[in-house]
């Protein structure tokens, strides 16, 4: 019974796993890549070291260049991409493989259901 509870998470834990986070990138609204990139080696180049006070105690850290990047009124955006397109084989694997993950899945749900 317990296997089938371990199996159940593991096959959750591999699902949402699979979703993965959206690539993230740099814009503005003139946006141009060649500038683009200039900025962001100049960034490189002139990383700074700050300063702040906090509680009495002077602390130094050294700026990254995401915090140069945004000075130059740069911001991260979420882009959802679908890097290349499936071939005709994964499209089937999918659709083989669907129904048996289906079918563990429903079963971890029935053993995980006669624990409560």
């Amino acid at each position: 019974m317990k296997r089938f509870l371990i199996l159940f998470i593991l096959i959750v834990f591999v699902t949402v796993s699979c979703a993965g986070p959206s690539k993230v990138r740099w814009t503005k609204p003139d946006f141009c890549r060649d500038k683009f990139e200039k900025d962001r080696e100049e960034c490189k180049q002139s990383v700074k070291l700050r300063t702040y006070e906090s509680e009495g105690n002077v602390v130094t850290y050294r700026e990254m260049p995401e915090e140069c990047l945004r000075e130059k009124g740069y911001e991260l955006v979420a882009v959802q991409v679908l890097e290349e397109p499936l071939t005709v084989g994964e499209v089937l694997l999918i659709i083989a493989i669907t129904p048996v993950a289906l079918l563990i899945l429903a079963v971890g749900c029935i053993q995980a259901l006669a624990y409560l």
